[in-house]
Protein backbone atom coordinates (compact mmCIF):
# COMPACT_ATOMS: atom_id res chain seq x y z
CA UNK A 1 0.00 0.00 0.00
CA UNK A 2 2.83 2.38 0.92
CA UNK A 3 4.59 1.82 -2.41
CA UNK A 4 1.34 2.62 -4.27
CA UNK A 5 1.09 5.99 -2.55
CA UNK A 6 4.74 6.74 -3.32
CA UNK A 7 4.25 5.81 -6.99
CA UNK A 8 1.18 8.05 -7.24
CA UNK A 9 3.17 10.88 -5.66
CA UNK A 10 6.04 10.40 -8.10
CA UNK A 11 3.58 10.26 -11.01
CA UNK A 12 2.07 13.62 -10.02
CA UNK A 13 5.51 15.19 -9.59
CA UNK A 14 6.53 14.04 -13.08
CA UNK A 15 3.27 15.32 -14.62
CA UNK A 16 3.62 18.69 -12.87
CA UNK A 17 7.27 18.96 -13.98
CA UNK A 18 6.40 18.16 -17.60
CA UNK A 19 3.49 20.60 -17.55
CA UNK A 20 5.66 23.41 -16.18
CA UNK A 21 8.45 22.62 -18.64
CA UNK A 22 6.11 22.77 -21.62
CA UNK A 23 4.98 26.24 -20.57
CA UNK A 24 8.48 27.74 -20.55
CA UNK A 25 9.53 30.06 -23.36
CA UNK A 26 13.25 30.47 -24.00
CA UNK A 27 14.10 33.52 -26.09
CA UNK A 28 17.26 33.52 -28.19
CA UNK A 29 18.95 36.00 -30.46
CA UNK A 30 18.02 35.28 -34.07
CA UNK A 31 14.54 33.91 -33.27
CA UNK A 32 12.81 37.19 -34.10
CA UNK A 33 12.75 38.52 -30.53
CA UNK A 34 15.22 38.14 -27.67
CA UNK A 35 14.09 39.26 -24.22
CA UNK A 36 16.37 39.53 -21.22
CA UNK A 37 15.27 40.80 -17.80
CA UNK A 38 17.49 41.73 -14.84
CA UNK A 39 15.85 42.35 -11.46
CA UNK A 40 17.59 43.96 -8.50
CA UNK A 41 16.05 44.36 -5.04
CA UNK A 42 17.68 46.62 -2.46
CA UNK A 43 16.70 47.28 1.14
CA UNK A 44 15.96 50.76 2.45
CA UNK A 45 19.70 51.20 3.18
CA UNK A 46 20.54 50.52 -0.48
CA UNK A 47 22.13 47.13 0.22
CA UNK A 48 21.60 44.39 -2.35
CA UNK A 49 18.98 41.84 -1.27
CA UNK A 50 18.38 39.95 -4.52
CA UNK A 51 19.63 39.86 -8.10
CA UNK A 52 17.89 37.71 -10.73
CA UNK A 53 18.18 37.51 -14.50
CA UNK A 54 16.54 35.42 -17.19
CA UNK A 55 15.78 35.04 -20.88
CA UNK A 56 13.36 32.20 -20.11
CA UNK A 57 9.73 32.98 -19.31
CA UNK A 58 6.79 31.05 -17.94
CA UNK A 59 4.37 33.31 -19.82
CA UNK A 60 5.04 35.20 -23.04
CA UNK A 61 2.31 36.93 -25.08
CA UNK A 62 4.09 37.57 -28.38
CA UNK A 63 0.94 38.99 -30.03
CA UNK A 64 0.70 41.74 -27.41
CA UNK A 65 4.46 42.33 -27.13
CA UNK A 66 4.77 43.38 -30.81
CA UNK A 67 2.50 46.45 -30.53
CA UNK A 68 4.00 47.25 -27.10
CA UNK A 69 7.51 47.35 -28.60
CA UNK A 70 6.33 49.35 -31.63
CA UNK A 71 4.88 51.97 -29.26
CA UNK A 72 7.96 51.98 -27.03
CA UNK A 73 10.28 52.35 -30.05
CA UNK A 74 8.24 55.32 -31.27
CA UNK A 75 8.93 57.12 -27.95
CA UNK A 76 12.69 57.41 -28.14
CA UNK A 77 15.99 56.74 -29.78
CA UNK A 78 16.51 53.04 -29.35
CA UNK A 79 19.82 52.08 -30.97
CA UNK A 80 20.29 49.89 -34.01
CA UNK A 81 23.31 47.59 -33.74
CA UNK A 82 24.89 45.03 -36.03
CA UNK A 83 25.31 41.53 -34.63
CA UNK A 84 26.79 38.82 -36.86
CA UNK A 85 26.07 40.95 -39.93
CA UNK A 86 22.38 41.46 -39.05
CA UNK A 87 20.86 44.74 -37.82
CA UNK A 88 18.90 44.68 -34.59
CA UNK A 89 17.02 47.29 -32.58
CA UNK A 90 17.66 47.30 -28.84
CA UNK A 91 14.81 48.55 -26.69
CA UNK A 92 15.62 48.82 -22.99
CA UNK A 93 13.10 49.90 -20.38
CA UNK A 94 13.33 50.11 -16.59
CA UNK A 95 10.54 49.39 -14.11
CA UNK A 96 10.93 50.62 -10.56
CA UNK A 97 8.86 50.02 -7.45
CA UNK A 98 9.14 50.78 -3.74
CA UNK A 99 7.38 48.31 -1.48
CA UNK A 100 5.06 49.68 1.20
CA UNK A 101 4.58 46.42 3.13
CA UNK A 102 6.03 42.96 3.67
CA UNK A 103 5.48 40.51 0.85
CA UNK A 104 6.94 37.52 -0.95
CA UNK A 105 7.58 38.16 -4.66
CA UNK A 106 7.75 35.04 -6.85
CA UNK A 107 7.49 36.55 -10.34
CA UNK A 108 8.93 39.36 -12.40
CA UNK A 109 6.12 40.73 -14.56
CA UNK A 110 5.76 42.98 -17.58
CA UNK A 111 2.23 44.24 -18.22
CA UNK A 112 0.57 46.77 -20.51
CA UNK A 113 -2.91 48.13 -21.02
CA UNK A 114 -4.45 46.63 -24.16
CA UNK A 115 -7.97 47.69 -25.19
CA UNK A 116 -8.52 49.15 -21.72
CA UNK A 117 -7.51 45.95 -19.89
CA UNK A 118 -4.28 45.22 -18.04
CA UNK A 119 -2.58 42.47 -20.06
CA UNK A 120 0.30 40.28 -18.92
CA UNK A 121 3.00 40.42 -21.60
CA UNK A 122 5.77 38.41 -19.97
CA UNK A 123 6.31 36.59 -16.69
CA UNK A 124 9.53 35.22 -15.26
CA UNK A 125 8.58 32.94 -12.34
CA UNK A 126 11.27 32.23 -9.76
CA UNK A 127 11.69 30.86 -6.25
CA UNK A 128 10.81 34.20 -4.74
CA UNK A 129 12.31 36.71 -2.39
CA UNK A 130 10.94 38.44 0.70
CA UNK A 131 10.56 42.21 0.75
CA UNK A 132 9.78 44.63 3.55
CA UNK A 133 8.54 48.20 3.61
CA UNK A 134 11.09 50.52 2.00
CA UNK A 135 12.72 47.88 -0.22
CA UNK A 136 13.07 48.92 -3.86
CA UNK A 137 12.89 46.87 -7.00
CA UNK A 138 14.36 47.70 -10.37
CA UNK A 139 13.74 45.48 -13.40
CA UNK A 140 15.64 46.23 -16.59
CA UNK A 141 13.88 44.73 -19.61
CA UNK A 142 16.01 44.42 -22.75
CA UNK A 143 14.34 43.55 -26.05
CA UNK A 144 16.41 42.82 -29.14
CA UNK A 145 14.53 42.46 -32.40
CA UNK A 146 15.44 42.64 -36.10
CA UNK A 147 15.59 46.25 -37.31
CA UNK A 148 12.78 47.13 -39.68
Amino acid sequence: MKSGIILVGIFFLVIISLTNYSQAYQTELGDGLFIFVQTTVRNSDGQLVTYLESSKFTHLDLEAIGPFLDFEASQGNDPIVTINGEEYQIIRRVQSKTFAFEDLVASTLLSDTVDGKLTLLARFAHDGYPVTSGDTLESVWTFIRPAA
